[in-house]
């Protein structure tokens, strides 16, 4: 651990429980008072995770056994939903805005609250990575992460649909069956793919420490 992390890391901590209190009490539900109703959108789920994970990140400091959850997230759920969420949302809002930021919603959320949620948390991860040396997991372990998380989330988004009679995204009501199946596979595939590069970014951010310099 550097004194630069050390000093650093508690300070992004203290960004994203800023950020998340403003959004519990300033910013409006729609359709449902409780606040757990708005995790059924990836980008509100992954702003409650990365609340967790920077908070565990500050206190794996001192604790071996919380470092070791830390390295499992970081891999298996922080850098592939912080790449899929920042490009999905920056890829389609070049294309057309309309698509992930409508004026209504624009007028609803602050431009900084979006940033925090799209841009700052590639930021926060990518500062992870080359801060600490994190564990990998094996490939097996990837694959049945990639595979539990994906139907875990479409699960949830089936689930909305046959509760609310509303799909969570409106591009879902022109898909097809066959299309849902395909685009089920793809991003099992496309997850683990990240997965494995987070591991990748991370030797190669680490490749010049040697054993004994490794940080616990």
């Amino acid at each position: 651990m550097s004194k630069g992390s050390f000093l650093l890391f508690p300070v992004l901590c203290v960004v994203w429980l800023a950020a998340l209190c403003f959004d519990f009490l300033q910013q409006p539900r729609l359709n449902h008072s409780w606040y757990i109703y708005k995790l059924i959108l990836l980008t509100n789920l992954a702003f409650v995770l990365n609340v967790v994970y920077s908070t565990l990140v500050v206190i794996g400091y001192k604790s071996k056994t919380i470092k070791e959850v830390v390295d499992f997230m970081h891999f298996t759920a922080m850098f592939p939903v912080a790449v899929i969420l920042c490009g999905m949302f920056w890829g389609f809002y070049v294309y057309d805005s309309d698509l992930v930021m409508p004026a209504w919603v624009a007028e609803i959320v602050p431009s900084w609250l979006n940033h925090i949620n799209h841009t700052y948390l590639i930021v926060f991860i990518l500062l992870d990575s080359y801060y600490h040396k994190r564990d990998a997991p094996s490939n097996s372990t990837s694959w049945m992460i990639s595979v539990v998380y994906v139907t875990f989330y479409f699960i949830i988004v089936l689930g909305v649909k046959y509760y609310n009679r509303m799909w969570v995204y409106p591009v879902l009501q022109s898909f097809s069956i066959d299309l849902f199946v395909i685009s089920y596979i793809l991003s099992v595939v496309i997850f683990f793919i990240l997965l494995k590069a987070a591991c990748k970014l991370n030797r190669q951010f680490h490749k010049s420490i040697l054993p004994s310099e490794k940080t616990e």
